[in-house]
């Protein structure tokens, strides 16, 4: 019979059912005891259980190291999270644990495990359903219906029960009266698993807004991500404020504050002129979520620039 891992965080899921100052219980029995018709034999830990909103990366170096002492027992792992950061619990994971051939699956509900109509139900029964598909692999969010890869995932909306998308790429899979179809091709991992162990949390994200002043970057900080304008145009006025970022040794990633599309530096004269005058990375199509987790590995991993970009840029 597979074994399947339930490792539960706390979250809206977790909460006790009340309109106002929710805050999450311990759960991890009452799940357990609601998946009855389950065929797998689940065993359920609970390391933590938090508001998402104080989840931090020593939280998420956590579930990995869980994941990678128990990876050999188990078939699959079902992590409850509350939805608030979820998305970044999935890109961590997703950079953490590497060509990983069982699945990771994570999710959530709008409203408590305890509430009427919640959502909880239906999401927990398509995350074991998921975790029990032979060509499900690596870090997934399952929310709504749909499963999405833990790399694309995004928070788009703050209470309806479809509150996740796959920005920019279609879901990994879609449930409908407890079963699944699968909607994009299964992607093969080349080699075998392993862990990062580190995350490296010396990076700032600035968000461009304009005529704003550019904000005091700690001195600590080795990565800047710089969400910019459109295809990651940058403003001249900005520009002192990015030498001597450059100059201090911080590394440099160009972003966009657009949903989808991704960045084009080359585009226009804005961004092509940062591109040939400065050593940045252009983060192309990874939403947020995704580059500040995978930043945060690089950094863990370089000790120089090109480390760094190269670190960053590979699919691993």
């Amino acid at each position: 019979m597979p074994r399947i891992l339930l490792i539960t965080t706390g979250g809206t899921i977790a909460c006790p059912d009340k309109k106002e100052a929710r805050s999450p219980e311990s759960s991890a029995d009452g799940f357990v005891n609601a998946l009855s018709g389950i065929d797998c034999e689940i065993t359920a830990v609970e390391p933590f259980c938090l508001d998402s909103t104080d989840m931090t990366p020593r939280h998420y170096l956590e579930l990995s190291r869980i994941i990678r002492v128990n990876y050999d027992n188990f078939d699959g792992f079902v992590i409850t999270h509350g939805t608030d950061t979820m998305a970044y619990a999935a890109a961590a994971l997703s950079c953490l644990v590497v060509n990983s051939r069982k699945p990771i699956v994570i999710t959530g509900s709008m409203k408590p495990f305890s509430a009427e109509n919640s959502d909880a139900h239906e999401n927990l029964r398509n995350a074991f359903i998921f975790a029990l598909d032979a060509r499900a692999h690596g870090a997934a969010v399952v929310f709504g219906r749909f499963a999405f890869d833990g790399r694309r995932v995004t928070k788009i909306h703050t209470t309806a029960k479809n509150a996740f998308e796959s920005v920019g790429f279609p879901p990994v899979a879609a449930f409908e009266n407890n079963k699944i179809s699968f909607t994009e091709p299964v992607i093969k991992h080349s080699g075998e698993v392993f862990f990062h162990e580190e995350l490296d949390e010396r990076i700032e994200v600035i968000y461009l807004v304009p005529g704003v002043s550019p904000p005091v970057v700690r001195k600590d900080t080795r990565a800047a991500v710089i969400l910019g304008f459109g295809t990651g145009g940058f403003p001249a006025a900005f520009e002192d404020f990015l030498k001597q970022l450059v100059d201090r040794g911080v590394y440099i990633i160009m972003s966009t504050q657009v949903l989808r599309g991704g960045t084009n530096l080359s585009l226009y004269e804005t961004g092509s002129r940062i591109m040939q005058k400065y050593p940045v990375i252009e983060a192309g199509k990874m939403n947020t979520e995704y580059l500040t987790m995978k930043a945060m590995v690089s950094l863990s991993l370089s000790d120089s620039f090109e480390e760094f970009r190269k670190n960053f840029l590979n699919n691993n």
